[in-house]
Formats: structure tokens, C-alpha cells, sequence
């Protein structure tokens, strides 16, 4: 009688870690995901401040995409402003996560698009985190 006992409580200590474990599992999926939602949450507030700043930059100096490009700390290449991010948002040359591409229209208005490019490199495509169209003060 007393094997019996002990056996069922054997079993029954066994589902009970079973059931823990199955439980533990899944709240370590959902901490990860929460934690990729912040990063991406974030990413795209930090985009949207950099994405404001060039347009303001863009509004009050005329359109002058030079100032945008000395403020951001990027490149005028062909009439489009790059300024390339690390993954902390610090200004960077190379080895970049985040890039922030101000495209004049000619008409005294521009585009200035936010790219992550974390999230793209599995898909090979960029992936814009935020978009805006500026007009300068005339």
C-alpha cells in the first residue's frame, strides 16, 4: 500500500513540474516578444525625433539640404541627404543600423524616410519606420 502511495505522488509531482515548465515557456516567449516590441517601439520614436529634426532644419534654412546634412552629421549625395545611425542612434559613418534619407523634390519640398536596417537584413529589403513630406518656408 505504501509503494502506491508514493509512486502516485511521484506521478503526480512529475505533472506538476511538467505543467511549470510548459507555463515557464511560454512566458519566456512573451517577455521576448514584449522586449521586440519595445525595441521596435522605440526605434520608431527615435525616428520620428530625427525625422522632425530635419524638417525643421529643412523648413527654417530655406531648403538648404547642406544645413540639413552639417546638423544630422550626413552626406549630400546627388540631392538627397543620407545620415546613417548606429543601433543606440548615435551618429555613424559606417557599420550602420538606422538611416535617415532627406530626398529634395525640386519644388522647395521634400521626402525625409527613416530606414531600420536590423529588420531588414533577414528580408533584404528596407524597412521604413517613418515617412514625411516638408515643404521649406518660403
Amino acid at each position: 500500500m505504501k509503494g502506491t502511495k508514493t509512486s502516485l505522488f511521484l506521478v503526480e509531482l512529475m505533472i506538476s513540474l511538467l505543467l511549470f515548465a510548459f507555463c515557464a515557456a511560454i512566458c519566456i516567449q512573451i517577455f521576448h516578444a514584449a522586449g521586440e516590441r519595445t525595441r521596435k517601439s522605440e526605434a520608431l520614436s527615435k525616428g520620428v525625433f530625427y525625422a522632425t529634426s530635419a524638417a525643421e532644419i529643412f523648413k527654417s534654412s530655406g531648403g538648404d539640404i547642406d544645413a540639413v546634412a552639417d546638423a544630422l552629421g550626413g552626406e549630400v549625395r546627388g540631392g538627397t541627404v543620407y545620415a546613417h545611425f548606429d543601433s543606440e542612434w548615435n551618429i555613424k559613418a559606417d557599420g550602420t543600423s538606422y538611416t535617415l534619407i532627406l530626398n529634395e523634390s525640386g519644388d522647395g519640398a521634400a521626402t525625409i524616410e527613416v530606414e531600420d536596417v536590423i529588420s531588414s537584413e533577414n528580408k533584404g529589403v528596407l524597412q521604413t519606420l517613418f515617412s514625411i513630406r516638408v515643404k521649406a518656408v518660403s
